[in-house]
């Protein structure tokens, strides 16, 4: 009696421990529910009463999961176990799944073997695990994918691991065209994804969206009554929800799910775990788009300092090298990029321009502010030098001078033609200066030489009647200075001219041998060496201004070894390259180094009264014009004239003229 009132009292424990139990209590036989207490019937959303009678187990079991949780029962049901552990997906009396775990054992009940156990409801921490694996999944995948399409794809898998995302779509912000845009859609009935303007007036779904900056969840009934006010843009869907992708307070676009099927498919928990998602997935988005961006530019960069028209090239200033440079400066300067890498950057200024860009960085080092062009000489790999715009830009860390990057404009070439533009004007300037004077000679010329005729027929006069010794040698002196006036006015006169070259075939050779029988008697007291090569061919050439020119600079050496004891003058010729070259070198007195830039300019002499080192004998004096008329026959004759000269050992004048053949209307 004393047994049957403690298992009495037993039973009634267990039956209020069962009935107040937060966690389901059941007991299975024969796989059946023998016993089930109120919280497993909630569980599962039915009544105690619908979870006996009868009902097999399998009823409350999800397909897929029906073979685990036999072998489990089998299991027990056998003795093999006496407590485990597990978990499967359960079928709620509405169809709903939901996620439980199973702690169970074996035991007797009424003299047979039984499984019994607790059940706790754990769809919700699955969920919060689902979703955290989601979230962690879409932040991952901003590295993992290449590009943004890719990005929006993982975004959607990962999603379809919480939630039904058959129909899903991501549109974002176009602030420029101020319009929404689809850059990815998946959809099993609707393919209207253009661009969408006027949010609020083109019963667009996903602008109302935007517009409220809240997530949206509406159903049939809503769908369609907004589709009959405003009209729904594209299919209308049985179920739609979307929420505000947001970052930093600013909607950047809009993530939605809609179904044709089910009008139930989604609740106001499938929105709040969307809008939670949303966020992450706004933040995934806007960082791959800055990633994106920032690849974009770095491309650019890339590009732009690969096929820039300049050097470019980067320099640590604490280790004192390059750690850039690109294809244009190896180009410019011979060296190759490894090179460039292994160098010094001072290795490759010149003495001047290394000591400037020191001194500059000192005072930048200091604080001071100095101007980023400057312009460097730059030695190339092949030793020639290169004028170049250095402009940097210097990288400082904290307050540290430590870096930076160089543009690099090669200017040689503008230099040079700055200072042919200036060599030109200059020239002009002369000249238009030697036109003027030219013409003013000219008529001096012409006017003096007619004096000269006068006095000249008179002294000859005079002297044929003259019988005093001492007027006689007076007259004589009158008449060797006229003599000389006369040779002063042809020289101007030759130069106030400015007549075109009368060409003819002539062997300069023969040229030169004339005009040495010409100065025949002032050569005697002259050792005179002439080196003819054979075979120059004719000259096309003015025979008269090439005569005038050969006879002035035969008449200067002559002048310039006047007082030399062992005097020389050799005379060469040669055909070079296409051109006929002559030289007419002395071992005279030279030009003083000075001096060498005056000596075509019109009227320039070093002689007589201009003499001042005493080279020339008493009594030789100069026009000042032979030497520029010369100039000025040779290039009248295409030709060019260059002179080289040291004072006190002699002067080599080279004159070259091109070889020419007639054309057939000259011939």
């Amino acid at each position: 009696m004393e047994n049957k009132m403690k298992e009495k009292e037993f039973e009634e424990i267990f039956q209020k421990f069962s009935e107040y139990s937060l966690t389901g209590i059941y007991i299975i036989q024969d796989g059946y529910f023998v016993y089930v207490n109120p919280k497993f019937a909630h569980i599962f959303g039915y009544t105690i009463e619908e979870c006996l009678n009868k009902t097999h187990f399998s009823k409350f079991v999800h397909p897929d999961d029906l073979g685990l949780v036999e072998e489990q029962l089998r299991r027990r049901a056998a003795g093999e176990v006496t407590f485990l552990q597990y978990g499967f997906r359960g079928i709620k009396k509405n169809g709903a799944m939901i996620h439980v775990e199973i702690y169970g054992s074996s035991i007797l009940y009424k003299g047979r073997t039984a499984a019994t156990g607790t059940m706790l409801d754990v769809t919700d921490r699955r969920q919060a695990e689902e979703i955290n694996k989601t979230l962690f999944a879409i932040s991952n995948a901003v590295n993992t994918t290449p590009n943004l399409q890719d990005l929006y794809v993982a975004i959607h898998n990962s999603l379809g691991n919480i939630m039904d995302v058959t129909n899903f779509f991501i549109a974002l912000v176009d602030i420029k065209e101020n319009s929404l845009h689809f850059p990815y859609h998946v959809d099993t009935v609707d393919d209207e994804f253009s661009p969408i303007t006027n949010f609020d007036t083109n019963g667009s779904l996903t602008g109302l969206v935007f517009s409220q900056s809240r997530p949206v969840l509406l159903k049939k009934k809503q769908l369609e009554k907004r589709a009959s006010q405003k009209g729904v843009r594209g299919v209308l869907p049985l179920i739609w929800m979307g929420a505000p992708l947001i970052v930093k307070k600013e909607v950047i676009g809009v993530v939605a799910a809609q179904s044709y099927l089910d009008p139930n498919l989604y609740t106001e928990q499938d929105l709040q775990i969307l809008s939670m998602v949303s966020d992450q997935i706004a933040i995934a988005i806007d960082h791959k788009r800055t990633q994106d961006a920032l690849m974009e530019s770095e491309k650019k960069y890339r590009y732009l300092f690969k096929n820039a028209p300049a050097g470019i090239f980067e320099i640590d200033l604490e280790k004192f090298r390059f750690i850039n440079v690109n294809e244009f400066m190896c180009k410019n300067t011979g060296y190759s990029e490894k090179e460039f890498l292994s160098m010094n950057p001072l290795d490759f200024l010149t003495k001047n321009s290394k000591n400037l860009y020191m001194e500059r960085l000192e005072k930048l080092s200091t604080g001071e502010k100095l101007a980023r062009n400057v312009e460097y000489n730059i030695i190339k790999k092949d030793g020639q030098q290169l004028s170049a715009i250095l402009n940097n830009d210097f990288i400082y860390k904290n307050g540290k001078l430590t870096g930076a990057r160089v543009v690099a404009h090669d200017i040689t070439e503008l230099k040079k033609a700055q200072e042919e533009k200036i060599k030109a004007q200059k020239s002009a300037g002369e000249n238009e200066k030697l036109a003027l004077v030219g013409q003013i000679a000219g008529k001096i010329a012409h006017d003096f030489n007619n004096m000269l005729t006068i006095i000249m027929g008179n002294i000859d006069l005079a002297l044929m009647d003259c019988k005093d010794a001492a007027i006689k040698k007076t007259l004589e002196l009158i008449y060797k200075e006229t003599m000389r006036g006369k040779s002063l006015t042809k020289n101007l006169v030759a130069f106030a001219r400015d007549q075109e070259p009368r060409q003819e075939f002539f062997r300069i050779n023969e040229k030169i041998d004339l005009v040495i029988n010409l100065l025949k008697k002032d050569l005697e007291e002259i050792e005179l060496i002439r080196e003819y090569k054979t075979g120059v061919p004719e000259l096309l050439a003015d025979p008269g201004m090439i005569e005038h020119a050969l006879i002035n600079l035969i008449q200067n050496s002559i002048h310039a070894t006047s007082k030399i004891e062992h005097p020389r003058i050799t005379i060469k010729t040669d055909c070079i390259d296409n051109m006929i070259c002559f030289e007419i070198e002395d071992n005279g007195c030279g030009i003083p180094k000075e001096q060498m830039k005056n000596i075509f300019i019109p009227s320039f002499t070093l002689k007589g009264d201009k003499d001042g080192t005493g080279s020339y004998k008493t009594g030789i004096k100069g026009t000042g014009y032979g030497l520029s008329n010369v100039k000025k026959y040779i290039e009248q004759n295409n030709g060019n004239i260059s002179m080289k000269s040291v004072f006190g050992t002699g002067t080599k004048f080279t004159i070259s003229l091109p070889v020419k053949e007639l054309t057939e209307e000259e011939k």
